[in-house]
């Protein structure tokens, strides 16, 4: 997998938006050399991504976790409380039980790719047969 230019997806973005280099240096706080820099960057500080997001309402850190070599099924998320998020309005136990079933879809991810995994690996296909289902004799009286 090619290494992510994030400048480039800044540019590319920011001229979607048809925003000017001018107007956006501004929203950042930088001059109009330092975006040309930025547009330059194959890396970035996470404080300035993270400003560069908000600006243009794009998760520019979900083109990280999104890389094969970073996503496996043993990476643990990292997840951070934002009281802002729309999910504190939430009563809490309606919080504890979309946190419950977060968990058992990336579990149900987990397992998917670990078969996904396998099914690549098996060159010899196999045929998949129906179980078997036992049928309950009733008793005539």
């Amino acid at each position: 997998m090619a290494a992510i230019h994030i400048g480039k997806k800044i540019r590319e973005e920011l001229y979607k938006q048809k925003i000017s280099v001018i107007e956006f240096g501004k929203l950042i706080n930088r001059s109009r050399n330092v975006v040309y820099d930025i547009f330059e960057r194959e890396s970035i500080d996470t404080g300035l991504l993270n400003k560069i997001g908000k600006v243009l309402k794009i998760d520019f850190f979900s083109i990280y976790s999104i890389q094969k070599e970073y996503n496996s099924g043993n990476t643990k998320s990292f997840h951070v409380n934002e009281p802002n998020t729309p999910y504190s309005k939430l009563p809490n136990e309606d919080v504890k039980n979309l946190q419950k079933q977060i968990e058992i879809l990336q579990t149900e991810i987990t397992y998917l790719k670990k078969i996904n995994s396998l099914l690549e690996n098996n060159k010899s296909p196999q045929k998949i047969s129906k179980p078997r289902i036992k049928k309950i004799k009733s008793k005539k009286k």
